[in-house]
């Protein structure tokens, strides 16, 4: 803390400075959620005041917006590493869940990246994060090519087709929380059908199964 607390002079000082800044951020996110995440906040957590972090994230939404280009860059690393080799495609389509599912940072953000948190950045970040995000998903659909037998515009259909489905998917997991309470069982099976990974393996399949009888 006592790092922030002086003034960053040189390009690598104020590297340092942002790396800083979203490695407390993140750790504050993960605690508090979008909703809870404030900058006032975060500024006492780091032990700075609130103008030392406007020099670097003019906007709550520019810090969750660089969270997410981080955690998907993780994610990426990830899934190259997983798609090493050939897979089945219902293996593909669960791994591509599991790992995107269990990261604190992905779901959350990209449940409101498109009808909040893009909508209060600027123009310029807004095209450096699509640049990026493009960036990386050419990087695994590179590897999907490969382990699934696709053609370049196949995986990169694929995987983009799959982030939409996700993000809609992961909208049916906002309810509250039912899973110690005593539901009849015709409502319990009806929210099992409506659980986000159920809703994503199933159509997931479709699409690939739907992609590959295209050709």
């Amino acid at each position: 803390m006592a790092e922030l607390k002086r003034r960053a002079i040189t390009d690598a000082q104020k590297l340092f400075r942002r790396q800083e800044i979203l490695s407390g951020a993140r750790a504050y996110f993960e605690e508090a959620g979008y909703e809870g995440f404030t900058m006032t906040q975060l500024a006492k957590r780091l032990g700075i005041v609130k103008g030392t972090l406007y020099l670097y994230f003019p906007t709550k939404e520019a810090i969750i917006l660089a969270l997410y280009a981080r955690a998907l860059e993780d994610w990426c690393e990830v899934m190259k590493v997983k798609l090493g080799s050939p897979m089945a495609g219902d293996d593909f389509i669960q791994l591509f869940y599991d790992t995107t599912i269990n990261d604190p940072i992905l779901i959350p953000v990209l449940t409101r990246l498109e009808h909040v948190i893009e909508h209060n950045v600027s123009v310029e970040l807004l095209i450096d994060s699509k640049r990026h995000f493009q960036a990386c998903l050419n990087r695994i659909a590179d590897k999907i090519q490969i382990a699934l037998g696709l053609s370049g515009n196949e995986a990169r259909e694929l995987i983009m087709t799959l982030g939409v489905l996700l993000s809609g998917a992961a909208q049916s997991d906002q309810g509250p929380a039912l899973a110690a309470e005593a539901l009849p069982q015709d409502v319990r099976d009806f929210i099992d059908r409506l659980s986000s990974e159920r809703i994503f393996v199933t159509n997931g399949r479709r699409i690939l199964a739907g992609i590959r009888s295209g050709r």
